[in-house]
């Protein structure tokens, strides 16, 4: 792995002599811009018969050697094509083959290309199915045409699935996973990595992360129906950005030139949720046209109501009544029984104006929108063993005495999140004989509100308890042995013991600009270009502790008893009874005076303020040797990061940490990483496509993590703090593809990967700090080394060498296999670890149907399990359980307008599911059900 750094190390800096020296900037008036200009040159876009870029055509001249593919939006650019008549040839899958000739002249000639769509292509498409087909082939036809190592996902796709927002419909995707929230997906993980290790932008400008603490971007505030098209780079070119060892998700909204002339496209659906019963609606619309041939506007709104439920119980486990080194048993310290009642808003909305006057220039305006609003109510019971006696065990069944009744407690939380993204991009592009240059500005912002959350504790108050705990189902359970228990399921049992607000503000803005040049001279294409980004985060958590409370019985919020899958959760639990109550008595609620330093430190404890400046540069050359291309270039990136948050002292006090003071601290770090590059592409051996590539990336750590911050629970024992001297994560990383496009839109692809790992950061728990004795503290450290190697499978195929009905059958699957491991460095851990967040197995299959006007797809997605948080031992290791997702799609088309759906997702009732150490320790089980839509789509 040196060896090839030190050797693309040399081509980069080879490249830059020779760019500085014997090829200077296409405007100074040298000899080789003088042979490009006399060459010739030809431009223009290869469109469908709809007026949508058809990508990944070659576009030849005959009897010559220049040749070239279509990009994404179907634009191309051939030079070396001479200044006499010529006759280029234009060949894409599913489309008609065409000649068209090349009028003479000098300088830059346009020839714009409209392809019919093929024989076989059109009967598939005879009876009005264009759906699955049509998404397939243009996700085909982009992935072909990219240079760098990349699969695409076309609107066309997104709007065949069950996908509430831009996560899900990633993970359909080869190599590509996602994490979910409340059942619904927030995260991508590509090739089995953390998504904090990808870098994210909607129209090539980074967006940042309304979440406190995290760099990872939460997709599930995007809603799908926002988007055009959204590309996955896994291998980026030097002129991408740098901190992407993952990859780069590029999520783009429609550009009025996208389609031919006017467009306007919606739907409006039903969701049922099984475990709520309630009925969701949803709506968007997209909008684009033409003006003159010159001015394109897009416009597109969605938006999204649904309510549904979720079922949750959760465990925490240790080694209370015997040291683990004497064989004590591991047993279950607290049961939370939780039930989630969720109402989600999603509102979306784009607006892009293009202007091209001419086929050298074109400027544009990119604005998108989201807003997503989750409120919440939680009602749980909380069921804490830690502080009895064992009375005896069978192995698996505990019977624990003496437990103070005021360990059983019922609580009720209530919050509204309101999360929102907005960016706008502004650029233009500019070519010349020769020479093009590019340019955008950007800003985006993401809030996150969260200015109304409320928690109210209740306590059992009775005798002493003794239940029998039984451990044998993975899922632990008890039952109260003791009759002065008797009525802890009753509202009417519990008193108030205090009120929990946790209002918390989050603010992250970026202001970015962005330069490049790429010009052609002596036969090669080159391309610098500069980048600075300026973003400024600031998160203000303020809880408290109200424990000057009056005594007040739960009984008072009683409401009718909710279903509930794991046993019996009691009395329900009116939030709105509690808020009710809570403003009309406010003034009896306060603080006490001997909490006053520990709420000091909880309202103080999780704030920071951070800024991060990056200024970047690169140089990439691309070499063209008939049907291989080489692109080979170095980057560069310098981050300066600045951030401030607390410092506190404590002191042990009966065997606890106490508060002595609380400050400000403040940090920083810069560092220079230089990222050299090298692509090969060979296209050219009957439909097979060959790509490796050579990359070092980079990935910064968490703003939380890297913040001087503390989040303290005393009730529980535990600490989130974070760590400001971390560094930040370098990658050098290898892949290798090889490609085999069949027919009009299939492929199958096999790829290797290889990435080393430096400075990997990883959250560890330990119970030694002593700081916090007695407490389990998390914080982030930099691990040694981690190693990733994979292999990615992918084939899809229409099935239109069957006859006759047959013909409509299709297919797809694609599997990811990794080996990850790294040497975390914590004492007393020695062995290697399975990386973070990373699942050795991820699968994805679908079998789909489209004749006589239906187009149906079952879908399948897997991914096994994953470490999740490493502790003080392997049985104090988090894993994630693996997860099987199934989904049904049934459309039918009415016309060539109208067309009719029906979802279903979740179809296996599939559980998020958390253990500790091995499997039948569950640490968290929840469960959401199925999922049913009903709508209709309209395309005129």
């Amino acid at each position: 792995m040196h060896s090839t750094r030190r050797l693309c190390l040399a081509v980069s800096i080879a490249l830059a002599a020779v760019g500085s020296g014997a090829l200077p900037l296409p405007w100074s008036g040298n000899t080789g811009v003088a042979f490009a200009q006399e060459a010739g040159a030809v431009a223009g876009r290869v469109t469908d018969g709809a007026g949508r870029g058809v990508g990944g055509v070659r576009v030849e001249v005959l009897g010559g050697r220049a040749s070239a593919l279509t990009g994404a939006d179907g634009g191309y650019r051939l030079d070396g094509v001479g200044q006499d008549a010529q006759v280029l040839s234009f060949q894409g899958a599913g489309q008609v083959p065409a000649t068209r000739r090349l009028e003479p002249g000098s300088g830059l000639r346009r020839l714009d290309v409209v392809l019919a769509v093929d024989g076989e292509a059109q009967r598939l498409d005879q009876i009005v199915v264009r759906g699955q087909y049509e998404s397939r082939r243009r996700a085909v036809n982009d992935k072909r045409a990219a240079d760098a190592i990349a699969d695409v996902v076309s609107a066309d796709s997104m709007g065949r699935y069950p996908d509430q927002n831009v996560a899900e419909s990633l993970q359909r995707v080869p190599g590509v996973s996602i994490t979910r929230d409340q059942g619904e997906g927030r995260f991508v993980t590509i090739r089995g990595l953390d998504s904090a290790l990808n870098s994210v932008t909607v129209n090539g400008q980074a967006i940042g992360t309304p979440e406190d603490a995290v760099r990872s971007a939460t997709l599930d505030v995007i809603p799908s129906d926002s988007t055009e098209r959204i590309t996955v780079v896994k291998a980026p070119t030097p002129d991408m950005p740098g901190d992407s060892i993952g990859g780069s998700i590029n999520i783009e909204s429609a550009s009025g030139f996208d389609r031919e002339g006017r467009s306007l496209r919606g739907r409006v659906e039903a969701g049922y949720n099984e475990l709520s019963g309630n009925t969701n609606p949803k709506a968007s619309f997209n909008y684009s046209d033409q003006f003159d041939g010159t001015l394109g506007i897009a416009f597109g709104a969605s938006f999204q109501d649904r309510e549904y439920e979720s079922d949750n119980v959760e465990a925490e486990y240790d080694y209370p009544f015997g040291d683990a080194d004497e064989g004590g048993p591991l047993i279950a310290q607290q049961i939370q029984q939780r039930k989630y009642m969720v109402d989600r808003e999603r509102f979306g909305t784009n607006l892009n104006i293009d202007l091209r006057p001419d086929a050298d220039n074109a400027y544009y305006v990119r604005m998108l929108y989201s807003d997503f609003t989750d409120a919440e109510t939680r009602q749980s019971s909380v069921y804490n063993f830690d502080g009895g006696e064992l009375l005896g065990s069978d192995g698996e069944r505990y019977t624990i005495g003496g437990i103070d009744a005021d360990e059983f407690g019922r609580r009720i939380r209530w919050r509204t999140k309101e999360q929102d993204t907005f960016a706008v991009t502004t650029g233009g592009e500019n070519r010349f004989d020769a020479s093009a240059i590019d340019y955008r500005i950007g800003y985006t912002q993401t809030h996150e509100r969260v200015l109304d959350e409320i928690e109210a504790r209740f306590e059992y108050d009775a005798d002493p308890l003794a239940v029998e705990l039984d451990q044998s189902a993975g899922i632990p359970t008890f039952e109260l042995i003791d009759p002065a228990g008797a009525d802890y399921l009753d509202n009417d049992a519990y008193v108030l013991d205090r009120f929990i607000p946790s209002p918390t503000v989050v603010d992250d803005r970026e202001l970015s600009a962005a330069f490049n040049v790429d010009f052609d001279a002596a036969g090669i294409t080159w391309k610098t270009g500069l980048l600075g980004r300026w973003r400024d985060r600031k998160a203000d958590s303020s809880e408290m502790e109200l424990r000057d409370v009056p005594d007040l019985s739960l009984g008072e919020w009683t409401t009718g008893a909710r279903d509930y899958r794991f046993g019996d959760l009691g009395d329900g639990i009116d939030s709105a009874a509690m808020l009710a109550w809570l403003r009309a008595n406010r003034g009896e609620v306060g603080e006490r005076e001997q909490d006053a330093v520990e709420n000091l430190l909880l309202s103080r404890g999780e704030d920071y303020t951070a800024s991060e400046d990056i200024a970047a540069g690169y140089f990439m050359g691309t070499f063209e040797f008939d049907a291989l291309r080489v692109i080979a270039g170095v980057r560069a990136e310098r981050t300066d990061f600045d951030t401030t948050g607390v410092a506190i002292e404590t002191e042990e006090v009966d065997g606890d940490p106490a508060l002595v003071s609380i400050g400000a601290r403040s940090a920083s770090n810069s560092y220079t990483s230089v990222l050299p590059g090298l692509h090969l592409r060979y296209d050219g051996a009957n439909d097979w496509v060959l790509r490796g590539a050579y990359t070092e990336t980079i990935s910064r750590p968490g703003f939380g993590d890297a913040s001087p911050r503390l989040a303290v629970n005393r009730e529980d024992e535990e600490v989130e703090a974070g760590n400001p001297d971390l560094d930040p994560y370098e990658s050098q990383n290898l892949d290798v593809s090889v490609e085999r496009y069949i027919g009009n839109s299939g492929i199958v692809s096999l790829g290797l990967f290889h990435k080393s790992i430096d400075g990997y950061i990883v959250e560890t728990t330990t119970r030694d700090d002593p700081q916090f004795p007695g407490f389990d503290v998390t914080r982030a450290v930099n691990g040694r080394e981690a190693t990733v190697k994979g292999l990615e499978f992918n084939a899809q195929q229409q099935l239109d060498v069957l006859p006759g009905a047959w013909a409509g059958l299709l297919y797809g699957v694609s599997a990811t296999f990794l080996d990850a491991t790294f040497d975390a460095g914590i004492n007393g851990r020695d062995e290697d670890f399975d990386l973070p967040r990373a699942s050795d197995r991820v699968y994805s299959a679908y079998l789909g149907y489209e004749n006589f006007g239906l187009s149906a797809r079952l879908a399948a997605q897997y991914r096994s399990e994953y470490l999740e948080e490493v502790g003080d031992a392997p049985i104090f290791d988090v894993y994630v359980a693996p997860h099987t997702q199934l989904d049904f799609t049934l459309n039918y088309a009415v016309d060539r307008n109208w067309e009719l759906y029906f979802e279903a997702s979740n179809l296996l009732d599939e559980p998020l599911e958390l253990y500790q150490g091995e499997r039948a320790n569950t640490l968290q089980y929840e469960v959401y059900e199925r999922t049913y839509t009903a709508g209709v789509r309209i395309n005129l």
